[in-house]
């Protein structure tokens, strides 16, 4: 069998042609230097969207997730936040050079459901529709368990590869499920091999090909068409948009106070005294571990009561799931209020330390507002049993209730709240009283 080289200082004109009239192709590295083959798959997904069609990467190396540190991200919600904890893509993708990056996300002890997952499919088709590329970067054992078959593969090789290798044997197999091997990935051309220059060397490990434009500092937010899977249920799957044409638009950020031009003087002025101090600026806890959603409020306060003899804060917010019959509500229940996302991350660690939650459950979430509840609101008992879960708040006797992501999400509870009688305030909650 004679496999087609493919050095890394030539990506950009192998690899358009390659992945012509693909929709999901494999990158499998078949070397113990993981840092080189996520090096490599990152530079054929840059070469793969030099062509007019949207390119996805999405890593899969669950054990030892690389690609985000080719980048410099920061590890994120991912693909298996997507798949365990109903996270829209939307919300884990992000676009560098014109590839729509999806982390591995969060540490998972359900692999195999993951890759066996019939969705793999679903999302197979629905690029194919799109004219769209999917690049999965996976083990060969991985891929031998995934549900979807790819159209193609490409192997990452600095040196190439043995097909008699037990990964070899793992690529032989994944190919007798009708895979094509597009290629394999090189450090540089074979010696023996006709063509280029053999002493034509690709970049050091890691690095971009020179033709390739270095990404931006600034991560944009990919255009996406996303449909959140509903909590336990199956749900659709992203494609990528066409374009700016279906941008969604973002709420406009809080406008600071206007700036005054100061007036030319005619003569010169003696110098104005010095401006007050501004203010310490109070961070809003903004952020959350979402541990759970349930159907029954009852659930809900179950596990709320748990955290809550541990010390945690907990936030029951009811908030609705538009599906098929109609709107569903469900009742989330988060673990604490941080001021970062790595506070609430570590404070994740922390629950499952405690055996609060199982390693790996929990999605971390911005959820900056709560409803304050006045003075005169009835006690937190009284307003569990009518269904308004509330907990106290700083060192008085104020009460908030709920923690959602948006103004729009507290629709349900607010309604609540005014069948009760009960006067609250939608706010950004703070370390003492919001």
């Amino acid at each position: 069998m004679t496999v087609r080289p493919l050095p890394r200082s030539r990506l950009d004109a192998l690899v358009p042609s390659l992945v012509t009239g693909q929709a999901l192709v494999a990158l499998v590295p078949a070397t113990g230097d993981l840092k080189w083959a996520a090096g490599a798959a990152w530079d054929v997904a840059r070469a793969a969207a030099l062509t007019d069609r949207r390119i996805a990467l999405v890593d899969l190396w669950l054990e030892h997730p690389t690609l985000h540190e080719v980048v410099g991200l920061t590890p994120t919600e991912g693909i298996v936040d997507a798949f365990e904890y109903e996270v829209s893509l939307t919300k884990a993708a992000h676009e560098i050079d014109r590839v729509f990056f999806i982390a591995a996300g969060t540490v998972t002890a359900h692999a195999g459901d993951l890759f066996a997952n019939p969705r793999w499919k679903k999302l197979h088709g629905g690029f194919r529709v799109e004219d769209a590329l999917l690049l999965l970067y996976l083990s060969a054992g991985a891929l031998a368990r995934l549900s979807a078959v790819p159209d193609g593969l490409i192997v990452l090789s600095p040196d190439g590869y043995e097909p008699e290798s037990s990964i070899g044997q793992g690529i032989t197999a994944v190919m007798e499920r009708g895979v094509a091997l597009l290629g394999v990935v090189r450090e540089r051309w074979s010696p023996a091999a006709p063509g280029p220059d053999p002493r034509s060397v690709a970049p050091p490990p890691g690095r971009i090909s020179a033709s390739v434009r270095r990404p931006s500092p600034r991560l944009a937010r990919p255009v996406i068409v996303a449909a959140t899977v509903a909590a336990g249920a199956a749900g659709s799957w992203v494609l990528l948009a066409r374009g700016a044409e279906r941008r969604r638009t973002l709420p406009p950020p809080v406008a600071a106070a206007p700036v005054r031009a100061r007036p030319v003087a005619a003569a010169p002025a003696p110098p104005a005294p010095p401006a007050p101090p501004a203010p310490p600026h109070v961070d809003s806890l903004a952020w959350t571990v979402q541990l759970a959603a349930y159907a029954r409020l009852d659930k809900a306060l179950a596990l709320a009561d748990r955290l809550a003899a541990d010390g945690v804060t907990p936030f029951v917010t009811p908030v609705a799931l538009d599906d098929r019959r109609g709107s569903t509500v469900w009742y989330r229940v988060l673990a604490g209020a941080f001021p970062t996302r790595d506070s609430a991350v570590g404070a994740r660690a922390a629950i499952w330390k405690k055996g609060l939650a199982a390693r790996g459950q929990g999605d971390v979430l911005r959820a900056p507002y709560s409803f304050s509840l006045s003075d005169r609101a009835p006690a937190a008992s009284t307003l569990r049993a009518r269904g308004i879960p509330a907990v106290p708040w700083g060192t008085g006797s104020r009460l908030v209730a709920g923690a959602f992501e948006t103004p729009e999400q507290a629709s349900i509870l607010e309604a609540r709240l005014k069948r009760a009688g009960v006067q609250a305030t939608l706010v950004t909650r703070i370390k003492t009283t919001p």
